[in-house]
């Protein structure tokens, strides 16, 4: 898996250095009547951009690899089923993203959709992008995912894959092991359910509701609402500025630390 960062920023020199045989897989698909648009990249990374007042779904794909032979292998399919659009990249090989020494095969993905379409992304190892778009429903083993300026929901299950976030509508983490999120400037509600070793940050959030959480931290600064932890093994917990409630329902061997809140606060004792 490439570091989502890479892509981002060193596309151009990726491109220069190893993409020796390419072929573009590009295509549009009239947006009308669609809702979502779902992508399952498998280890391919993705980069999507929302912007209002597209008529269309404009897919900017390439396919590039060290061998002229397997550039044909490597394809962009989509489905249309109802308001639902669904695009997969896909190595015919059946060696999806590889990257053997000097010898790779893999696809660059780029979409831009109208910014009030949601979008649905699954991926084994592959990272996410995405920007402007009503919702991001993101589910994951390892890739990471970077939102922005998402309006409504985001939503993530993840293993290892970390999540970062900017400007979000709401947050609904449903289990993270290994992998940290963290996110800021959250308008509405955020909810993890489950959480590992992974650190969860937020930062200018409204209301937290976080089940479980085992050896993984957790730091809350700039809440609106009621911060709430069901139980933490033996991570610390550190809250700042909260101007609801603060809760904290058992803990192991990790530290309670509160300073700001304007609510009641209730959380075990040492010797509970």
């Amino acid at each position: 898996m490439r570091r989502l960062i890479c892509l981002v920023l060193f596309i151009p020199v990726l491109a220069a250095a190893e993409c020796r045989y390419s072929a573009d897989r590009n295509f549009d698909v009239p947006a009308a009547g669609l809702g979502h648009v779902a992508f399952d990249l498998g280890s391919t990374d993705l980069v999507i951009e929302g912007a209002p007042g597209l008529a269309n779904v404009e897919v900017r794909a390439r396919a590039c690899a060290s061998d002229p032979a397997w550039v044909d292998a490597l394809t962009v399919d989509q489905k249309r089923s109802g308001d639902r659009l669904e695009i997969t990249p896909r190595d015919t090989r059946n060696l999806r993203g590889s990257w053997f020494g000097s010898q790779y095969a893999y696809i660059e993905l780029r979409v831009r959709m109208p910014a009030n379409l949601g979008a649905a992304i699954r991926s084994d190892s592959g990272d996410a992008e995405a920007r402007g778009v009503a919702t991001v429903d993101f589910a994951t083993s390892s890739g990471d995912l970077v939102a922005a300026r998402i309006a409504g929901e985001l939503r993530a299950t993840v293993s290892s894959g970390d999540v970062r976030g900017e400007d979000i509508g709401s947050v609904d983490v449903t289990s993270t092991g290994s992998g940290d999120i963290r996110l800021k400037d959250v308008h509405g509600a955020s909810e993890v359910g489950h959480s590992g070793s992974g650190d969860l940050d937020f930062d200018r959030v409204g209301s937290v509701m976080i089940g479980h959480v085992g050896s993984g931290d957790v730091s809350i600064v700039h809440a609106g609402g009621d911060v709430s932890i069901d139980s933490i093994g033996s991570g610390d917990v550190s809250v700042d500025d909260v101007d609801g409630a603060f809760h904290v329902g058992s803990h192991g061997s990790g530290d309670i630390d509160h300073r700001n809140v304007r609510g009641a606060v209730t959380v075990p004792r040492d010797d509970d």
